[in-house]
């Protein structure tokens, strides 16, 4: 009874232009001082260098230096720091569909917000390296060995399983998360071992690959989707309908044939 007096008020509280505009200065707020936080050793580092190396002759190009170590310092502790602040808030987000207002599309809808600074800020900098994966074990994700994830986008990263040996392509996206009928569905994704997700994909909720599965560049998986083990999925190229017609028949005659 609680929890829906609480949705309803949390879905009115929304629905107010200006009300929604407040919550979302007050989240900048929030995603702001936690990066503020990630950003502390790289500040006591700049600090340090300012202060012992202010009179020194060369002092431009040491605080040049400085500034370029203080960036990398950052992105690592983002990784370490923001990822432990995303899995602590996902915690009690479990699968299932939640309309719109509840608590849970509220915990979700903050959580997003802060994960879409991380990809838009800081995850770019480590595609196709061990610190993305760093990143989304301590967000919750189990990823497997000698993976290989050259995108950033990852949505919902406490619902992702990577198996071993898989390689995802460029610009690939990965969401555990749609909305349909005003309710927002959280399911999911697994990613068999030995799969190979080309680049400019996309997977939804409930996605399970088979083993050593092949999804072809730009191919649209859609919710709920299972492949069997060794099963190739492709979109087709460019084509009028009559050339797509044209093309599966041709298809069918080959597969009578063999």
């Amino acid at each position: 009874m609680m929890n829906r007096t609480l949705g309803r008020f949390i879905d009115r509280f929304l629905r107010n232009s200006f009300c929604f505009e407040l919550a979302s200065v007050v989240a900048y707020l929030f995603f702001s001082l936690v990066f503020a936080a990630a950003g502390i050793p790289a500040v006591f580092l700049l600090r340090l260098v300012v202060v012992r190396w202010w009179e020194a002759p060369a002092f431009a190009a040491i605080f040049s230096l400085a500034l370029f170590l203080a960036f990398c310092v950052f992105l690592v502790s983002a990784v370490l720091f923001v990822g432990s602040v995303e899995r602590i808030l996902s915690l009690g987000i479990k699968p299932g569909a939640y309309p719109v207002g509840s608590l849970i599309f509220f915990r979700w809808l903050v959580l997003s917000g802060l994960h879409l600074w991380m990809i838009h800020l800081v995850l770019p900098f480590w595609r196709g390296t061990n610190w993305i994966k760093i990143y989304l074990r301590i967000a919750g994700a189990k990823v497997g060995r000698e993976s290989f994830l050259n995108t950033s986008h990852f949505y919902d990263p406490y619902l992702l399983t990577i198996g071993d040996g898989v390689i995802i392509g460029g610009e690939t996206f990965v969401s555990c998360h749609l909305f349909e009928a005003g309710h927002l569905i959280i399911s999911p994704i697994t990613i068999a071992d030995g799969t190979l997700v080309g680049a400019s994909s996309y997977l939804t909720p409930g996605t399970k690959t088979g083993v050593n599965s092949h999804v072809g560049m730009y191919t649209y998986l859609r919710r709920n989707t299972e492949m069997r083990d060794g099963e190739i999925r492709m979109t087709p190229p460019g084509m009028t309908i009559r050339q797509y017609r044209s093309f599966l028949r041709e298809k069918k005659r080959e597969k009578s044939l063999a």
